[in-house]
């Protein structure tokens, strides 16, 4: 009965207060089942989603896979010591195995890893990186997916009195933080977009209330518009046939925050719109609000919306 209780609670989400994992214990995930023998003491994070949830529980990595092409890191092999948004809270100087896609197979069986953490990204690898050590990849794109995937995390590495607390937490930042904007956004319709900048600054990929980032907002109390469908791509006449009460632009690719918004006040016809007339355009870093879709993220990103939302 309990081992059933105990499959039933992982699949929804939910808290499960044991006395310790027994190793092996085996862990379902988007690429199968995986078996592990003891308790993961080296831990590699393939990606910042896997960072993010790995730090959430406590986990220090002994080695770390970037995103995206567009982050600066130092050379494979060598530790990273500037990793955005989640550097301060590491404290493990991890080696850069290279990407989360297509990691370096031979720096990563020189750590010697328990265990590899990533997302389904890595999925054509995936063979090659369980010969190297038992490895877990997820999917986290969709809206509140984390929850799914983090207590799975926890048992794996015994870690489920640190997953309790994350979601308590997490619970609390989302009530305080849904507070705080609901003046200024309540009955307002959300129009969430990224776009690169330059040749395509006038392109806009709509993030929808079913992924990540559109999926927090509404947990936050935004009312967030959808697109015809997900990743809809509009132009700025798209823009305006939408016409939001407000907009929160997401800067991608090499683009910046402060680009964004420069590229929107040239536009006559952004300045149309009625979230520009009423002063409620926000311009955000994309990898913040896209990439790392975790628990220490929605905590920076409620804090970066209350300090520019909830004036």
């Amino acid at each position: 009965m309990y081992k059933r209780s105990l499959f039933t609670a992982l699949l929804l989400g939910t808290s499960v207060m044991a006395a310790g994992v027994t190793y092996p214990v085996t862990i379902a995930h988007n690429n199968g089942s995986t078996t592990l023998p003891k308790k993961p003491l080296r831990v590699v994070a393939l990606g910042p989603h896997a960072l993010d949830l790995l730090l959430s529980l406590g986990v220090q990595p002994v080695g770390y896979g970037e995103a995206s092409t567009f982050i600066k890191t130092p050379a494979f092999g060598s530790p990273i010591r500037d990793i955005k948004y989640l550097g301060s809270r590491v404290t493990s100087s991890p080696v850069n195995v290279g990407d989360r896609f297509n990691p370096s197979l031979e720096i990563l069986l020189s750590l010697k890893p328990d265990l590899i953490v990533g997302e389904n990204y890595a999925s054509p690898v995936y063979a090659q990186l369980s010969r190297i050590a038992p490895t877990l990849l997820f999917k986290g794109t969709d809206r509140n997916e984390w929850q799914k995937t983090l207590p799975l995390l926890a048992r794996a590495l015994d870690r489920e009195q640190a997953y309790s607390n994350v979601l308590k937490a997490y619970n609390k930042g989302v009530q305080d933080t849904r507070a705080q904007l609901s003046g200024a956004v309540r009955n307002k319709r959300v129009l969430v977009v990224w776009t690169g900048g330059g040749d395509d600054r006038n392109t806009f990929t709509i993030s929808n209330s079913q992924d990540w980032t559109g999926g927090l907002l509404k947990d936050l109390g935004l009312n967030v518009i959808d697109g015809d469908k997900r990743d809809a791509v509009v132009s700025i006449e798209g823009l305006s046939a939408i016409d939001p009460d407000v907009v929160i632009v997401l800067a991608s690719g090499t683009n910046t925050p402060t680009r964004a918004q420069a590229d929107w006040n040239a536009s006559p016809l952004t300045a149309r719109l009625r979230a520009s007339k009423a002063k409620q355009v926000y311009f955000f870093d994309y990898h913040l609000f896209r990439r790392l879709r975790g628990p220490i993220a929605a905590q920076l990103i409620e804090r970066q919306l209350i300090k520019a939302i909830a004036k």
